[in-house]
Parts: C-alpha cells; structure tokens; sequence
C-alpha cells in the first residue's frame, strides 16, 4: 500500500464509527462511479470510432460536402 493512502486510512480510524462508515460509504461510493464512467466511456469510444471510420471513409469518397462557416 502507498504512504498516503495509508495516512488516509490512520486519519479515517482516528473518526468516530459513524463518520468512519460515512467515509467508506463514500469511498466505496466514488470507486463504482468510477468503473460505471470506465465502462460507459469504453463504449462510447468503440461507437465513436467506428462514426469516425465511416466519415472518414465518405470523406475519401467524396461523400461530404464541404462546410461553409458562413452557412452553420
């Protein structure tokens, strides 16, 4: 385990059990909101890139019109 994580978990038993709780709620909390954004970006990003290869692809072909700053 890293130093400051381990000065993190001294500070959080110096709590009392309720506060100490709360903050593992919290933690806990954080850590699956982190892999549920992982999981969702990972999705998305395979969805992207294929949008991407297909526009691209148009692209080459000719497909596109060209944009105009003036018309958006």
């Amino acid at each position: 385990m890293i130093k400051p994580l381990e000065e993190v978990i001294a500070r959080i038993q110096q709590l009392p059990e309720h506060e100490q709780e709360l903050m593992a709620r919290f933690v806990l909390h954080e850590l699956a909101e982190d892999d549920a954004w992982r999981r969702s970006s990972e999705r998305h990003t395979r969805g992207l890139e294929r949008l991407h290869a297909e526009i691209t692809a148009e692209d080459a072909r000719g497909d596109c019109a060209d944009l105009d700053v003036n018309d958006l």
